[in-house]
């Protein structure tokens, strides 16, 4: 079980009651989940932590770079505890995101980048649906 005080002090977070409880929610594991999804596991944990409260932590989470967003547009806004290079599958039946590992995607060519700009890395967003 990953401590989490040392966790957000070693993240230059203040370790917050609030703080702290949500980071036990959410970072026990590898998983994807929104902010919707946190509210209702908190509410089930008996946490008493305003939206507000989890809204502002998970923000303050990614921008301390703990946590990924994966940003579906309109549809989601997911959190992602796995930081490693991956790419992900989203059905938009079920609303589910699934992780790809790295090898399982290859790219054969990638477009000429403007001078000034340098290839980071590639993320691969894969939408499928459910046959009818």
């Amino acid at each position: 079980m990953i401590d989490c005080v040392k966790f957000l002090k070693d993240n230059k977070i203040t370790p917050t009651k609030q703080r702290v409880d949500i980071a036990m929610l959410i970072f026990h594991k590898n998983q994807h989940f929104t902010a919707s999804d946190l509210i209702t596991l908190a509410t089930k944990s008996s946490l008493h932590i305003s939206q507000a409260t989890i809204y502002n932590t998970l923000c303050l989470f990614e921008s301390r770079g703990i946590l990924k967003t994966i940003d579906l547009q309109n549809e989601r806004k997911f959190y992602d505890t796995n930081l490693s290079l991956h790419h992900h599958i989203y059905n938009v039946s079920t609303k589910v995101l699934t992780d790809v590992s790295d090898e399982q995607i290859e790219f054969s060519k990638l477009p000429d980048l403007p001078d000034n700009l340098e290839f980071e890395k590639a993320e691969v967003l894969i939408k499928v649906k459910n046959k009818n």
